[in-house]
């Protein structure tokens, strides 16, 4: 059997892919892994070459969010793939504990998909998102599906046709919708909408338990760690997604597929490759080597416009050690260059502002001038806002929150 596992990766570094590679070449080394890659730095585009990634260079639609334009990418692709089954699988937060495909070995002609731990109405965790992402879509028509399962398209796994043609129906489906509506469709409304309506032309499609071979563990509920694995009961399922939304899993995955002996590689000289390494240094506690190995770089620099969500990483990553010396001059130095780019979009500001409330709480360092500014503009910015603008002055609010 030829196996494929198929991702994409859009302004991703090593330090984010890392766990999903390594685990992968560990645990399921027979399947070919391919990713489509946009706006990766040359240092990680080494790091995945020589993991033994196959690399497709691919724009992504920028009237689509990348999740959203992936499937089409995977339909073209999967049209001329030689394989018998594919994985198509988010790449940021999926880790293999075993092989996946093993668990399949004899299907044929055949389509799954794993369920989360809830329904659309949220009965047993009370998380009405994903209502809100198919109402959102479908407005009251999808009531009909609150009692349903939860499908999760982060990971979907089959026969070449089958995963074919799921991917192929969900891109029509999104891009039609799209053409319609001025806001983000979350394509996992989508692929339950399509698969509860019976709108996919598939022989065998059947539904992978929470307590299976994939464990979606967001909304999962009760898991927990023996030795070095993830287990739902007794069960070590081959994939767990959503790994990294607690931090004794994600903690767990940085002990297990981080390269604790990883050096950096000084000629990748552009300032992304610099701040990427710098991360990868710190996941293998060398703080100093990652502090001197960015901090050089960034004397000699003047616009980090292009390298923020790098930054907002290494500060993340920095932020959940123990605090020294290196650290601090490392959060230093993220902080007076993120500072330096002055205006971020929403979702970017909502992770400085949680960056700093973290920060202060477990006593890192802090660039009060930076705290100060960001604390000024919002107030600005709520104090602008008329009565109507609740949902914006609430959001103010909960940034503010965090500063101070």
């Amino acid at each position: 059997m030829k196996n494929l596992i198929l991702g994409a990766a859009k302004g991703y570094g090593w330090d984010v892919l890392e766990p999903f590679v390594a685990s992968r070449k560990k645990n399921c080394p027979n399947a070919k892994l391919v990713l489509f890659v946009e706006d990766i730095s040359d240092f990680t585009r080494n790091k995945l070459v020589c993991a033994g990634v196959t690399l497709e260079n691919f724009f992504f639609d920028s009237k689509f969010v990348a999740n959203n334009t992936r499937w089409k990418i995977f339909a073209e692709y999967l049209a001329r793939a030689d394989c018998d089954n594919v994985l198509i699988a988010d790449t940021r937060d999926v880790i293999f504990q075993g092989d996946i495909f093993a668990e399949f070995e004899n299907f044929s002609d055949w389509l799954a998909l794993p369920t989360e731990g809830d329904n659309f109405r949220g009965d047993q965790t009370g998380d009405t998102l994903n209502r809100q992402w198919l109402t959102e879509i479908y407005g009251a028509t999808a009531d009909k599906l609150l009692d349903k399962k939860i499908f999760c398209d982060g990971t979907v796994i089959g026969s070449r046709r089958e995963v074919k043609i799921f991917a192929e129906t969900l891109w029509a489906h999104v891009d039609e919708i799209q053409s319609r509506v001025n806001f983000r469709i979350h394509d996992q409304s989508v692929a339950n909408w399509i698969i509860y309506n019976e709108l996919l032309p598939v022989k065998n499609f059947f539904a992978i338990d929470i307590d299976g071979a994939i464990l979606t563990m967001g909304l999962a509920g009760k898991f927990f760690i023996r030795g070095n694995k993830i287990l739902r009961g007794e069960k070590i399922p081959a994939i767990a997604h959503q790994y990294e939304r607690f931090e004794h899993t994600a903690q767990l995955a940085d002990k297990i597929f981080r390269d604790k002996n990883f050096r950096a590689n000084k000629s990748f000289v552009d300032l992304r490759s610099r701040i990427e390494q710098a991360t990868s240094l710190l996941h293998a506690e060398k703080f100093d080597d990652a502090a001197k190995f960015f901090i050089r770089k960034f004397l000699a620099e003047k616009d980090f416009s292009h390298v923020v969500p790098a930054l907002i990483r290494l500060w993340s990553v920095a932020v959940t050690k123990n605090f020294s010396r290196p650290l601090a001059d490392l959060e230093a130095a993220a902080q007076i260059a993120l500072k330096s780019v002055g205006n971020f979009p929403a979702l970017t500001l909502k992770e400085i502002c949680r960056l700093i409330g973290s920060s202060v709480e477990k006593n890192h360092f802090v660039d009060e001038n930076f705290r100060a500014s960001l604390i000024s503009a919002l107030t600005a910015a709520k104090n602008s806002l008329p009565a109507a603008e609740q949902e914006r002055r609430d959001f103010c609010d909960e940034l503010l929150k965090n500063l101070r």
